[in-house]
């Protein structure tokens, strides 16, 4: 009787779900039916429908209530369609006037998340108005039955003792053991080093694998036993989640180690805070420094380190929520000159210098053969149909950097002779080659990964970010076409010039030194003296004078008239203002202090939208992009 249907619809008209209480009913008795003591559970489907971003009751057969407890993935059908979902255990109850249909199945043999995980999930989602499905789905991974995961208990939590919340600044790379490490990888691991002997876990977060790879050998020096958030593989991610859940571990990882289910947090260390990998492209398109923020709350100690200082966290210090950490760091050996010709005397100076001690690095803003294309008749810059401007990607191929589709004539006089802009990397590569003829030279972009070891007389040629890391650092730094990152048409331009620059500066050794050619002394002058505090404060200053962010939160919609208009009733009466409009799409801003109220407001809106067809696809007929910069 227990497997059919419609005899669990009959007795849910009868029978209310109370442990312990005596539920005898004659006109059960009657018909001979016998009386199962059963209870429910509260779970939290796991879907991004903001229609099912609440918690559902439901009844446990008999013979699963061993098997389900808080944190179960269960698994049951849905609606008229009784279509099958799963989601998680967040509430057991002894009765429930709202539970009506039996759980299916149980997916594992124990929790699957932690209480504190789960709050973490829900603030993120109400933060930036998604359903808390879409971010469970994210943090918790799928089941996977072949796997075998271990579910050892799980530690107790501890009352922390002293919360701190701070940031420091770095310089090059310094000696450790007989390695050379950045500064802020010793720091992460001698601070967790700590937390590990109290009994509390930590999360050390970095950017990259390759800045992953500098704490895991930080921490092998030191001698702290870590966990690697490994996310090469789906089975290899299910096995290192259910490894460290519950437990009192140092885990390191990217941005996804947020997520990581650790038991009794004490320290959550970010390096590289501004680094574009920390941002969700797509929903809920978060940013790490946020979640970071978030999850710490009250309990859970921060630390953030970098060798420049982002505007964001410097208005976090000048608020009092975070403390400057006092290091006792050099100064990198930096020289600017002003505008003039591209390499001059001094950028040819250091570079003689640097190949006679080990290897060169030469960072430019742009990859490809030339970063722009004109025509020669007409002199109009090229752009596409589609609107993009026209590149040249290799020698002689000329293409899109929109679409990608390779252009032969300029569209305005049907000209085909083509004059070059700005070189990249690849044309950078071979001129800084024929000036040298003897130096061993290499180019590094996203899609070129150069493996190289430190010797002599021997230049590599990085965009952004690409620069291999070398054991022993670099010699010497050349930074060129300083013009390009600062002419960026993006209203952080400047900070994310500075970021670039300084984490080619960390790359160096000890005794590396740095010019920037053609920089100028407006802001070469405390670039040379290191002054990234100054130069970011008064950023923040200029930001909320000007109510721009990080001094304010800002929100993007996209909707219908009547529903931007209901979304803008709510934004203004809770003091926030419009920014532009064009009916629709609209973008506002608003103090931190609000955020919270307005995210709960829009949800209500967002929740009452139908989905819309979009290019083939389902989408919300109600968009929300909490803090979205894309249109700064």
């Amino acid at each position: 009787l227990l497997q059919d249907r419609y005899i669990w619809t009959l007795w849910s008209k009868f029978i209310r779900v109370h442990m312990g209480e005596n539920r005898s009913d004659p006109r059960l008795a009657k018909r001979g039916w016998q009386i199962v003591e059963m209870f429910a559970v509260r779970v939290a489907v796991e879907s991004p429908l903001l229609q099912l971003d609440r918690e559902f009751d439901f009844l446990v057969p008999p013979e699963m209530s061993d098997l389900i407890s808080w944190g179960s993935r269960v698994g049951f059908s849905f609606g008229r369609s009784k279509n099958k979902l799963t989601g998680l255990v967040v509430e057991v109850l002894n009765s429930s006037n709202f539970a009506r249909t039996p759980i299916d199945s149980v997916l594992g043999n124990g929790p699957v998340i932690t209480k504190e995980l789960y709050q973490f999930c829900r603030g993120v989602a109400n933060r930036q108005v998604v359903a808390t499905g879409e971010i469970l789905q994210a943090a918790v991974p799928a089941h996977m039955p072949r796997i075998k995961a271990s579910h050892p208990p799980h530690v107790a939590p501890a009352k922390p003792k002293e919360v701190t919340r701070e940031v420091f600044l770095t310089a090059n790379q310094e000696k450790l053991g007989d390695t050379f490490v950045p500064s802020w990888a010793r720091i992460f691991v001698e601070k967790a080093s700590a937390k590990l002997l109290s009994g509390q876990s930590s999360l050390l977060i970095a950017p990259e694998y390759s800045d992953v790879e500098q704490i895991r050998i930080a921490a092998a020096t030191l001698g702290l036993e870590i966990t690697v958030w490994d996310m090469t593989k789906k089975s290899s991610r299910f096995q290192t989640y259910h490894e460290v859940l519950g437990q009192a571990k140092v885990v390191v990882g990217t941005r996804s180690v947020i997520y990581a289910p650790v038991g009794n947090l004490g320290l959550i260390a970010v390096a590289d805070d501004s680094d574009d990998s920390y941002r969700e492209v797509g929903s809920p398109k978060t940013n790490l420094r946020d979640l970071a923020l978030l999850r710490a709350g009250e309990n859970v100690c921060l630390l953030f380190g970098a060798p420049y200082r982002s505007v964001e966290l410097q208005r976090l210090v000048e608020i009092g929520y975070l403390t400057e950490l006092k290091l006792s760091t050099s100064t990198p050996r930096i020289s600017f000159s002003n505008p003039g010709v591209r390499i001059d005397d001094a950028s040819l100076k250091l570079a003689k210098e640097a190949l006679l001690e080990g290897t060169l690095l030469i960072v430019i803003p742009r990859k490809g053969s030339s970063a722009a294309a004109f025509c020669g008749d007409c002199g109009e810059r090229l752009r596409c149909t589609c609107g993009g401007f026209i590149w040249e990607k290799s020698k002689d191929s000329f293409c899109c950097r929109l679409c990608g589709r390779p252009t032969l004539f300029c569209h305005k006089c049907r000209s085909s002779n083509f004059r070059r802009g700005r070189s990249g990397s690849s044309r950078t590569a071979a001129e800084i080659g024929k000036m040298f003829p003897t130096a061993l030279v290499y180019e590094a972009t996203q899609e070129k990964k150069p493996e190289i070891t430190d010797r002599v007389n021997q230049i590599v040629v990085a965009t952004p970010g690409s620069a291999p890391r070398l054991e022993g650092g670099y010699a010497g730094l050349l930074v060129l076409d300083t013009d390009v990152w600062l002419a960026a048409q993006n209203l952080q331009a400047e900070q994310y010039a500075l970021r670039d620059w300084s984490e080619a500066v960390e790359l160096l050794k000890p005794s590396g030194r740095a010019v920037f050619a053609g920089l100028g002394e407006t802001l070469g002058k405390p670039l040379a003296l290191w002054q990234h505090r100054e130069i970011a404060r008064a950023s923040y200053l200029e930001a909320k004078s000007l109510q721009l962010p990080p001094a304010i939160r800002t929100v993007t919609l996209k909707g219908t008239p009547k529903q931007l208009e209901m979304a803008q009733q709510v934004i203004l009466a809770n003091k926030g203002s419009l920014i532009r409009s064009d009916g629709k799409t609209a973008s506002y801003r608003f103090a931190y202090s609000n955020g919270s109220k307005i995210a709960s407001e829009l949800r209500t809106i967002a929740t009452s939208a139908k989905a819309v067809e979009k290019g083939g696809k389902t989408v919300r007929g109600f968009s929300i992009t909490m803090d979205d910069m894309e249109g700064f």
